[in-house]
């Protein structure tokens, strides 16, 4: 069964396409999911410089691995899967540093915050950027072991199922760790109510 979405080629059909040494098909993945695993990966190691690195590294990795790839239910379960390694190794490395730069957001996320702030007064422009990096910081500050289910879970919003095959956990782990993760963001935050740390994903109350 084709993911397709009108005439567009799925993930999978570009995957088997780019598999095959079709470098177009390869770079119409690239293009359409770039953004999303740049976001988690900045996210992740908080600096924007390595993140672009180690973005390209998950497209150099997924080049010569799709060849070899069975088709799974999503492409980006795997592809993500990727990136969540590469950030693992990224942080046991000698060259980690921690170079966690506060308030920065990917050029993607900026265009869609302006569009958001269309029609505000340059006050309340100042207002929100100022909340959005308080709240980019506090997601930074999380615990590793919490930071990672978050993002892939609360923030990209993938179902928890997926998170759990990306991270080599149980859906319930994933469950409970995006739980903490919001929890002690709500309680970070609770002296400013003006930042709201909605529910993002796919869960919101206590888990079971």
């Amino acid at each position: 069964m084709l993911e397709n979405e009108g005439n567009a080629p799925g993930d999978w059909d570009l995957a088997e396409a780019a598999g095959r040494g079709d470098e177009a098909a390869f770079g119409a993945l690239t293009e359409r999911h770039q953004a999303s695993v740049h976001r988690f990966i900045f996210r992740s190691v908080g600096e924007e410089e390595t993140a672009r690195d180690l973005t390209q590294e998950v497209f150099v990795r997924a080049w010569f691995a799709l060849p070899k790839l069975s088709r799974k239910a999503k492409l980006t379960t795997w592809l993500f899967q990727v990136a969540v390694n590469i950030c693992r190794d990224h942080a046991k490395s000698k060259g980690a540093r921690q170079k966690r730069v506060t308030g920065s957001i990917t050029q993607e996320e900026g265009e869609e915050r302006q569009l958001a702030h269309a029609g505000a007064t340059p006050d309340k422009i100042l207002e929100q950027k100022e909340m959005e990096r308080i709240l980019d910081t506090e997601i930074r500050r999380l615990p590793s072991e919490l930071l990672q289910p978050f993002l892939l879970g609360s923030v990209e919003g993938h179902p928890y199922k997926e998170v759990a095959v990306m991270l080599e956990l149980s859906a319930k782990a994933v469950e409970v760790r995006v739980y903490r993760a919001r929890k002690i963001l709500m309680q970070r935050l609770g002296e400013r109510p003006e930042i709201r740390v909605g529910k993002v994903g796919n869960s919101g109350g206590e888990p079971d």
